[in-house]
C-alpha cells in the first residue's frame, strides 16, 4: 500500500509541478502514517506546468489567488482528518510532539519530487538549456521556494499543535492562502522572466514527463 500510494503522489506531483502535493503525507512506518494515508485529498483544479499568468507586467492574481485558495483548504482538511482520526478522548497525547518528526518526514520526500523538476529545469540536453543569468533566476527562485516551503512546513506543525486548532481554522486558511499564493507568484515570476526559447523547452520537458507518467 505504501509504495503505490507514493507511486500516485509522484504521479500528482508530475501533474501538479511546483506547489507540491498540498494533501499532508507521512511516510509509511511513522507515526499517523495510516490516518494520512485515510486523509490524503486531492486538488479538484489541475495546475498546469506552464506559468498562470500571460507575461510577467500582466500576472493573474485573480487565478492564483483561487489556486491558493484551494491548496489551503486541501491542505487544512487533510490536517482535520488526521487530527480527528489519532485524536483520542481517553488518552492523553500531545499530538503536535508526536506528529511533527512524521511530517518532517514526509517534507523531505516532498522536496525530493522537487528535486525531479529542478534537475529537468538545470538540463543541460534540452534544445534551449539556462543561459548563464538564467541560472541566476533559477537560484533565486530556489531561495524563495525554500523559505516559503519552511513557513508551510512550520505552520502545519503550529496547526496541529494546538489545543483546539478547529477554533482557528479561518486564520489558518488566510496564512496557508497566503503562503501558497507567493510560491505561485513567484514561480509565474521566474517562468515569466526566462526566455522564450527556453521557457517552451522548460514546460515541454515537463509535459512529456507527464505523458510518460500515465
Amino acid at each position: 500500500m505504501g509504495r503505490q500510494f507514493l507511486h500516485l503522489l509522484v504521479i500528482f506531483w508530475i501533474l501538479t509541478g511546483t506547489v507540491e502535493p498540498h494533501s499532508v503525507y507521512i511516510p509509511e512506518g511513522n507515526f499517523g502514517w495510516e490516518a494520512a494515508n485515510q486523509c490524503y485529498v486531492v486538488l479538484e483544479t489541475e495546475m498546469p506546468p506552464k506559468a498562470i499568468s500571460p507575461n510577467i507586467q500582466n500576472l493573474d492574481r485573480a487565478k492564483m489567488a483561487m489556486y491558493a485558495k484551494e491548496s489551503a483548504e486541501v491542505r487544512l482538511k487533510s490536517l482535520d482528518c488526521l487530527l480527528g482520526k489519532l485524536n483520542n478522548p481517553q488518552e492523553e497525547k500531545n499530538l503536535g510532539a508526536l506528529l511533527k518528526p512524521s511530517l518532517l518526514s514526509g517534507f523531505q520526500i516532498e522536496e525530493s519530487f522537487f528535486r525531479s523538476e529542478w534537475r529537468i529545469l538545470l538540463a543541460e540536453n534540452r534544445e534551449y538549456p539556462l543561459t548563464p543569468s538564467e541560472m541566476s533566476l533559477a537560484k533565486q527562485w530556489l531561495t524563495s521556494y525554500q523559505e516559503i516551503k519552511q513557513e508551510i512546513m512550520a505552520l502545519t506543525i503550529e496547526y496541529v499543535s494546538e489545543k483546539n486548532p478547529f477554533s482557528k481554522r479561518e486564520r489558518y486558511l488566510n496564512l496557508f492562502t497566503g503562503y501558497y499564493g507567493s510560491l505561485l507568484r513567484e514561480r509565474d515570476k521566474f517562468l515569466l522572466s526566462l526566455s522564450i526559447e527556453t521557457y517552451t523547452s522548460y514546460t515541454e520537458a515537463l509535459k512529456q514527463r507527464k505523458e510518460k507518467s500515465e
